[in-house]
């Protein structure tokens, strides 16, 4: 049985994300840290839902070009793979 290669799969999207994305992605985890450790349930809520949304953001942000790309390598490392 096959492993899947997690990195080579998040390379996959990193490699293709704009450094503006990314960006927006590390504030908002760096946001959902600070609330996780400093609020409460709602809070914490927010600032989750937020991190979701700067990811989703920069996939939509991706050609379409891009995506295929992604998926290939999606592909690839799940031939064969038992979950």
């Amino acid at each position: 049985m096959s492993k899947i290669d997690h990195a080579r799969i998040l390379h996959a999207y990193l490699a293709r994300m704009t450094l503006s994305d990314m960006e927006n992605i590390l504030n908002a985890n760096k946001e959902w840290t600070h609330a996780a450790l400093n609020y409460g349930n709602n809070a914490q809520d927010k600032a989750r839902a937020k991190f979701y949304a700067a990811l989703a953001n920069s996939v939509n942000n991706l050609i379409q070009h891009d995506i295929k790309d992604i998926e290939q390598v999606i592909s690839e490392e799940c031939e064969g793979v038992t979950l």
